[in-house]
């Protein structure tokens, strides 16, 4: 008999489920121990450890934009080839995709919608489900409407006796955001983990048409400020590769190829990039500590052109080229 102490509670209705203990040992993992798997890896990594919580023998997680209905990555664990397909061709057919579309960040069971008669006499259940061997299902979606992204994740049990409980529906929906939210920020760590910037910067991944595939929130937030968001989960502005200048020159803007994919990087105008390549290289050499005639010797410059750079460099900031580099 599980006490209050031990590893699971009981819930009010009997059920054992896990403690708020191990939830947050869970989360802490995803965000920290996620951070070590290589992003492609992520999602079939997270689905064994939710598996330790919540029981199950197959799943999908998977996301897309919701103005094109379609998964744009899937991982799909336990299920024959060629199921994301099938679900995204009956997804008409399918009450639960319309109830937990309707009721965004909510663990919703198939029993939920529908009692087992009407479901196992149903089309979707006879054209997709049973072709699998899903007998009972647990889902949830999460979307963020400035960007268009949403994502599904599902888990499926081939035993029509062992359905999902309240408590594992309570445990799915109180994990599913952050299964999301770390699967973005481990996504975005690793892509942009090589890189040192000045100024920080926010990222997405879109097609040659803008459209969304990842975002970072913050990368939303600064397009809702600028443009007023992404229209239909399409970037405001037109792909095009290099480093380019945008709303009156306060925003800068890098765009470089991602496989098939783009890498978008917005960020604001920062007093260094307000500065010409030659003008940078006194900063850096500031930055390493030399005097002004060191600089000129190390560079190749005469001393007064030095001061000159520097005292242009003073023009763009209000602090001096030497507290600048420190920036």
């Amino acid at each position: 008999m599980p006490t209050r102490n031990a590893l699971y509670n009981l819930s009010a209705t009997g059920e054992t489920m896990p403690d708020s203990k191990q939830l947050q040992s869970f989360v802490s993992s995803l965000y920290r121990g996620g951070a070590q798997i290589p992003a492609d890896q992520f999602k079939p990594w997270a689905l064994q450890q939710l598996r330790t919580l919540i029981p199950f023998d197959a799943a999908i997680f998977g996301t897309g934009n919701m103005s094109r209905g379609k998964f744009h990555n899937a991982t799909v664990f336990g299920l024959k080839d060629g199921f994301t397909d099938t679900l995204e061709e009956t997804a008409p057919l399918n009450p639960l995709y319309g109830a937990i579309t309707a009721n965004m960040g909510s663990a919703i069971r198939i029993v939920d919608v529908l009692d087992d008669k009407t479901y196992y006499q149903s089309e979707i259940y006879n054209r997709c489900f049973k072709r699998y061997g899903v007998e009972r299902i647990l889902s949830s979606a999460h979307a963020d409407i400035r960007t268009g992204l949403y994502t599904l994740l599902s888990l499926y049990r081939f035993d029509r006796d062992n359905d999902f409980t309240e408590s594992e529906k309570n445990t799915h929906e109180a994990l599913s955001f952050h299964l999301v939210e770390a699967y973005s920020h481990v996504f975005f760590l690793h892509l942009t983990r090589p890189k040192a910037q000045s100024q920080e910067r926010y990222a997405a991944v879109v097609d040659v048409e803008g459209v969304l595939y990842e975002a970072q929130s913050s990368f939303a937030e600064v397009l809702e400020q600028k443009f007023q968001g992404c229209k239909n989960g399409r970037l405001p502005f037109s792909v095009r590769e290099g480093t380019f200048i945008l709303e009156g020159g306060k925003l800068r803007v890098q765009i470089s190829p991602l496989g098939d994919l783009f890498m978008v990087e917005i960020w604001d105008e920062g007093p260094l990039e307000q500065l010409t390549v030659r003008e940078r290289e006194v900063v850096n050499a500031v930055c390493r500590g030399l005097s002004d005639k060191e600089i000129a010797n190390d560079i190749g410059l005469a001393a007064p052109t030095v001061s000159s750079h520097l005292y242009h460099c003073l023009l763009y900031t209000s602090p001096s080229p030497r507290d600048l580099s420190t920036s």
